[in-house]
């Protein structure tokens, strides 16, 4: 048996419990391990160091695995004004931004088909081009000239409406909270809840990553799954950090709430504690109300002043910080509360939740970062 097909046995069942891990179940697991396999006879490195062939498998196999989620969140389509409806509670449906609804109705079918399935369908480029019979850069340009006229007909649209628009990414939670918060402050608010994409962040001032009812999937930071990890939703998290980097690379404003700040760390190479009394934090109850105290010459003291009292509701937060991010706050027990973007023009993370602050901490965050979406 050559050293190569031996890497690959060793490695079976190794590689079979990282994507149960993953995927949830081990038939599913048992099926991806085999395609890894696959690929690994046809095109692995064969003739490299075993360190970088198992590497070279485990990160294939989970790549393999986080497109197998993808394509689960995939298979129930909905229209493309979906994800711009907010239910009323009486069976009914509304537009959550009718300047967004009038500007894809502007749009021909095709140029909402594109856009459909780039942006809620979520399909690669590649993917496009095949079901349009198109190579991938012919579908990169019909995507770019679709994302074009979308954002020109959503300026026109808004033309006589000065308000910043802040896009904000939620999952399962209410979006209430957060949006009477941003709109007391002067913003449209555009939601994106369960795992919609929508139409990336064309059109948006600022972006919000709200609160999660789940945990972060450890996946998404290198670890393994651990016993206090509970719900996850990596399909929302995927979502959500093509979000920042969009946000990040175009200079957006951002603020991320909770499990927003433990994504902002984790798109940075940071982990996160799993459970912080499971690590020892439990001196203090971070899913209540305390103190935190801000750093000196800092986006947090500018907006927050020296120790704003906050509300907190979590069990997980930053570890080991991401690389090229600031502290810029921490609770009595250590704890980083608050991380910011050197060089961004406004990128802050809070540990806690703003929009349920009462007092002035809550409204001046919103204040401050709907000043930054319109200017």
């Amino acid at each position: 048996m050559t050293t190569f097909d031996a890497i690959l046995t060793e490695q079976s069942e190794l590689l079979t419990r990282r994507l149960i891990r993953i995927v949830g179940d081990r038939e599913t697991a048992e099926d991806l391990r085999q395609e890894t396999l696959a690929r690994a006879w046809r095109s692995g490195p064969r003739g490299a160091q075993p360190p970088v062939v198992r590497a070279w498998l485990h990160r294939t196999g989970t790549n393999l695995a986080l497109d197998e989620l993808r394509r689960r969140k995939r298979r129930e389509h909905v229209p493309l004004h979906a994800a711009m409806a907010d239910t009323d509670g009486r069976g009914g449906a509304g537009p959550r931004d009718p300047l967004l609804r009038d500007a894809l109705a502007s749009l021909t079918a095709h140029q909402r088909l594109v856009l459909l399935l780039r942006f809620e369908a979520g399909l690669s480029l590649r993917e496009v081009g095949e079901l349009l019979d198109l190579g991938e850069d012919a579908a990169r340009k019909r995507v770019a000239r679709a994302r074009s006229a979308f954002l020109e007909a959503y300026r026109t649209a808004s033309a006589d409406d000065t308000r910043p628009t802040i896009v904000l990414l939620l999952g399962r939670e209410d979006p209430a909270p957060y949006e009477r918060w941003l709109r007391d402050s002067g913003a449209r608010v555009r939601t994106l809840a369960g795992t919609q994409a929508g139409l990336d962040l064309a059109g948006a001032d600022g972006l919000v990553l709200g609160g999660s009812e789940t945990d972060i999937h450890p996946s998404l930071y290198g670890e393994p799954l651990g016993p206090h990890v509970k719900d996850t939703d990596i399909t929302r998290h995927l979502r959500d950090l093509s979000a920042l980097r969009q946000a990040l690379r175009s200079g957006l404003p951002i603020v991320g709430v909770c499990s927003g700040t433990q994504l902002l760390n984790v798109l940075h190479g940071g982990t996160l504690h799993q459970d912080l009394p499971a690590d020892g934090f439990d001196a203090l109850d971070h899913r209540d109300a305390h103190d935190v105290a801000t750093a000196d010459d800092t986006l947090a003291r500018r907006v927050l002043g020296n120790r704003p009292g906050v509300v907190s509701e979590h069990h997980q937060a930053v570890k080991t910080l991401g690389r090229g991010l600031h502290v810029t706050s921490l609770a009595p027990d250590g704890l980083i509360e608050a991380l910011e973007v050197p060089g961004h023009p406004f990128a802050l993370g809070v540990q806690w939740h703003p929009e349920r602050c009462t007092g002035d901490v809550g409204r001046q965050m919103a204040n401050a970062l709907v000043a930054a979406a319109a200017a």
